[in-house]
């Protein structure tokens, strides 16, 4: 069958930036979509569905490239992308194992869980692994080791200590986005992780975007550290009931 089927060079290319054009496309309208603040449920299914689209194109773009690449000259690609497949068995393994679990949606950025005995919040998720933010610092976890150690989803907030906040950001502010806030909030020293905030967006009368924030900060004194924190990034800051 794969007979009269000829790949040269120029295809292979050509197949390359086909991929790549598709994945970039994707990301685009994704950030498009995620810089409208005022997202709705269609916008937020929008998004999801688009990512698990980018999850599943990138590893069959990449088994496309390497059965055309084999194909170009199969008795030197051939062994060529065999042994190199051997030799990166296991981050390929991983890299596999964690596509399966986020195309389930397994997790989340500012997600609770706990591993080997470790809880803490997920900062970031990549493609080998998760960066969980915990007491002591910062640990990255392969998908590997989730699968084989386990892990735990950790539900539940206290209450005490519980602050609501609104936030409005500036007019002459770029990107209002809530993404945005919550990244400059990850770096903030004075919130409590381990019981990650809440973000939404309020109506206002005058169409100004709003933000209400409910989070728990480390120590009560924080509070007022935080507000004094925002104000200097530019937001108007207020706590509310």
């Amino acid at each position: 069958m794969l007979d009269g089927l000829i790949i040269s060079w120029s295809h292979w290319f050509i197949l390359i930036f086909i991929f790549v054009g598709i994945f970039m496309l994707v990301g685009f309208i994704i950030n498009l979509i995620e810089r409208n603040t005022r997202t709705g449920y269609f916008s937020r299914r929008s998004i999801q569905y688009l990512r698990k689209f980018r999850g599943l194109m990138e590893p069959f773009g990449i088994g496309i490239l390497l059965v055309t690449f084999a194909l170009i000259n199969p008795l030197v690609h051939g062994p060529l992308i065999l042994v190199s497949l051997a030799l990166a068995f296991i981050p390929l393994k991983n890299y596999f194992t964690g596509h399966l679990l986020l195309l389930n949606d397994t997790f989340s950025e500012g997600q609770r869980i706990k591993v080997n005995g470790n809880e803490g919040v997920i900062d970031k998720i990549d493609r080998l692994g998760l960066t969980l933010q915990i007491k002591e610092g910062v640990r990255f976890i392969n998908y590997t080791t989730l699968i084989n150690d386990g892990f735990t989803k950790v539900e539940g907030e206290r209450l005490e200590g519980i602050n609501f906040l609104q936030i409005v950001p500036p007019e002459e502010m770029e990107d209002k986005s809530i993404r945005k806030l919550k990244d400059k909030l990850f770096a903030c020293p004075y919130i409590d992780w381990f019981y990650p905030p809440e973000i939404k967006i309020v109506d206002q009368p005058n169409q100004k975007i709003a933000y209400k924030a409910r989070l728990r900060v480390r120590q009560d004194q924080h509070l007022k550290h935080l507000i004094k924190l925002l104000e200097d990034w530019g937001y108007q800051c207020r706590p509310i009931l």
